[in-house]
C-alpha cells in the first residue's frame, strides 16, 4: 500500500514534498490515528489537525500555501528596503554564468544573487520564459524571467538553492 502525501496540492508543492521523505497528514473523510498515542479524535484547523488526547499536531494533506495575488503595478517600484525581500541579497557583480534559453547557452554577468533568484545583464526575455542557469561546475538549475527591462532579466528559482555566505560574513 503507498500512501500519497501530496495528492491534492500542486505541482511544485509536490515536488518539494517527494524530495523530503515520507511524512504525517491528516486526511478528511479518511480513519486517522494519532502518531503519538493511537487514538482518533482530532481538532481540525484551516492547515493542521490536533489530536484531542495527547496535542500531537500533524498538517492536513488538502492544505498547501497559497500567496495572494499581487496587484500588476503601472510602473516598477524600485525595491529600496532589504526587509521587502524574501532571501537576502549578495552582490556578485564580475560573475559570469550562462542561461540555458531553450538549450542554447548565453551569457549571463550576475549583478546579485540569492536563495531565490538572480539579477544580470542578459538579452531581453520575456516575463514568465523559462531558463536553466549554468553555475561553475555545471550545475543547471531552473529558473522563471520575472522581468526584463534595459539589457537587466530578474529571475526566480524555481527551488530556493543554497548559497555559501561565508565569504560574505568575512567581510
Amino acid at each position: 500500500m503507498s500512501v500519497l502525501v501530496y495528492e491534492r496540492a500542486s505541482e511544485s508543492f509536490a515536488a518539494s514534498l517527494a524530495k523530503r521523505g515520507h511524512h504525517i497528514v491528516y486526511r478528511a473523510n479518511e480513519s486517522n490515528h494519532c502518531p503519538g498515542c493511537g487514538r482518533s479524535q482530532w481538532y481540525i484547523g484551516r492547515v493542521s489537525a490536533e489530536c484531542g488526547f495527547c496535542g500531537t499536531a500533524v498538517p492536513l494533506a488538502e492544505a498547501s500555501v497559497l500567496e495572494a495575488p499581487r496587484a500588476a503595478p503601472a510602473a516598477r517600484r524600485p525595491v529600496s528596503s532589504a526587509d521587502q525581500r524574501r532571501h537576502p541579497r549578495m552582490s556578485a557583480k564580475g560573475r559570469k554564468l550562462q542561461l540555458l534559453i531553450d538549450g542554447s547557452p548565453t551569457n549571463f554577468a550576475l549583478q546579485n544573487i540569492s536563495e531565490g533568484g538572480a539579477m544580470g545583464a542578459a538579452p531581453d526575455l520575456s516575463p514568465g520564459a523559462k531558463v536553466h542557469v549554468r553555475f561553475e561546475g555545471g550545475i543547471l538549475v531552473p529558473a522563471v524571467v520575472k522581468w526584463s527591462e534595459d539589457g537587466h532579466v530578474g529571475l526566480a528559482f524555481t527551488a530556493p538553492v543554497m548559497l555559501d555566505r561565508t565569504s560574505q560574513a568575512a567581510n
